[in-house]
């Protein structure tokens, strides 16, 4: 990834999106960590830069075109170039279908899907210059579904026949595009304690779900989007791969009491 310039999307998010990010910068990226809340996003610009890489933040709604085409704009001015995107970014409101009105159903789809599309094409240009590579980050839950999250879960089974479109139209121009499904990941313990009830299930009890036997950590997505994005993954595209510890395999989510409770 030396001396590439990879846009991240969500990149001061406190699990996947931060992990992709540093990741990128140790292999060599110049990474442009695109987010709404700027104080997250510029401390992960700092944690970069005093590990040696480079980095810049712009702040950015990935819902507004407007403010999108100044992260690209923004991108290549400041680096010369634009090689990768990590759709990263992306929020869920999780409601049954009896109970979800129109506006929440599309206020889903618009941070999880029609922003990655948005983001998607305002790079296009540039990634066609070079032969670039786009990874998608969706859900384990648009594979198998997910309690009270439909509206979610459909936003992110929308990312996956994006890319394959996407892979139709551009891999003759050399631009590669791919999905990756995350299991659940915890980055850090104290956040899932803090938003939990005492009463509620344990990490260990969310870890047994797993045929690995653990819960997923930021790294273990954060080095397959690099992989894929890399050039090292030159002949792979229009993949959708769980990174999920087996769970899409057994098809062992919980019941939704159970889920609701840990």
């Amino acid at each position: 990834m030396e001396g590439k310039t990879a846009v991240v999307t969500g990149g001061g998010g406190q699990n996947i999106g931060q992990a992709i990010s540093h990741r990128l910068a140790e292999s060599g990226a110049n990474v442009v960590i695109a987010d709404v809340d700027a104080d997250a996003g510029r401390s992960v610009v700092d944690g970069i830069e005093d590990a040696g890489g480079e980095a810049a933040f712009v702040e950015t709604d990935v819902t507004d075109p407007d403010d999108v085409g100044g992260l690209v704009e923004a991108a290549v001015e400041t680096y010369g170039t634009l090689d990768v995107l990590v759709n990263s970014a992306g929020r869920a409101r999780g409601v049954e279908l009896a109970d979800i009105d129109a506006s929440t159903f599309e206020w889903n789809l618009r941070q999880n899907l029609t922003s990655a599309a948005i983001c998607t094409r305002e790079a296009l240009p540039h990634l066609r210059d070079g032969g670039g590579s786009v990874v998608f980050i969706s859900s384990v839950n648009a594979l198998l579904g997910g309690f009270s999250e439909v509206a979610y879960s459909s936003a992110k089974a929308g990312l996956h026949a994006l890319c394959r479109g996407l892979t139709a139209d551009y891999a003759p121009e050399g631009v590669r595009f791919n999905v990756v499904c995350p299991g659940s990941v915890i980055g850090d313990a104290s956040v899932w304690d803090e938003r939990k009830p005492e009463e509620s299930g344990t990490l260990e009890d969310l870890a047994d779900l797993y045929p690995l036997g653990r819960y997923g950590k930021p790294e273990d997505v954060a080095e397959v989007v690099h992989f894929l994005a890399s050039d090292r993954a030159d002949w792979i595209t229009g993949i959708v791969l769980p990174v999920d510890g087996g769970i899409s395999a057994t098809g062992n989510l919980p019941g939704g009491e159970w889920w609701n409770s840990i």
